[in-house]
């Protein structure tokens, strides 16, 4: 009888143990491999979200900046596109044949006939290509004048077409329309499985961005063109 108890709780043969660790390593490596696309997929998903966002953010203010450029209630001359703006805020001259990553403008918001120091009325944006941010200009009646602030970071490149009237690009402050923008922008790190191949080009056919293929970031690209609206 002691026998009999004994062989009917016999071990896993060698074969059996062999097929269970098989069978476990299968089980094992299926959950690691949905865990990873899970993970991926997350990543991917909150990359794309954030680089939506920065250019969701940046073009949605710079558009609607631009179309209130020129606004002029009063009639006075000189409100629209400028190369600077008055003491103690011209803390940049725009050459508008040399700079396209930089542009300003002056709009009578409350419509008294002035144009009065503050960023409703004094409007700039610029690419901060150091930071890697999208600026726009904070104007200040003080003695130390108005500043930069960034709207918009991880960002690539902002490139701005100036045209005039019958649509062709022009260089002159007076006769600017239109802007056609380009935002470029990438996630905050690189994904080690992704290799980048576009190249980016505005919407003149123009590279904006000569290191942007090749690397491991994702990236977006929006454009668009703003139509300011008072001017026409």
């Amino acid at each position: 009888m002691q026998g009999a108890s004994l062989a009917g709780q016999r071990g896993l043969t060698i074969i059996e143990l062999l097929l269970y660790l098989t069978l476990s390593s299968l089980l094992i490596a299926g959950i690691y491999q949905t865990f990873a696309t899970q993970q991926k997929s997350y990543v991917h998903q909150n990359t794309a979200a954030e680089l939506q966002q920065n250019l969701r953010t940046g073009m949605y203010l710079m558009t609607k900046d631009i179309h209130s450029a020129g606004y002029n209630p009063a009639r006075r001359n000189g409100i629209g596109f400028v190369t600077t703006f008055p003491a103690p805020n011209d803390k940049f001259t725009i050459d508008y044949a040399t700079q396209n990553t930089i542009i300003a403008f002056t709009a009578d918001a409350n419509g008294n006939g002035s144009i009065e120091p503050n960023d409703s009325e004094m409007l700039a944006y610029r690419f901060n290509a150091a930071d890697h941010t999208l600026e726009r200009f904070k104007a200040a009646n003080t003695v130390a004048g108005g500043s930069w602030e960034a709207i918009a970071d991880h960002v690539e490149m902002v490139n701005f077409i100036a045209l005039a009237q019958d649509g062709t690009v022009t260089t002159e402050a007076k006769k600017i329309r239109a802007v056609e923008i380009a935002l470029l922008v990438r996630g905050h790190k690189p994904d080690p499985q992704f290799t980048t191949q576009e190249v980016y080009r505005n919407k003149q056919g123009v590279v904006l961005c000569q290191t942007c293929s090749g690397d491991h970031y994702h990236r977006r690209l929006l454009t668009t063109t703003a139509q300011a609206r008072n001017l026409l």
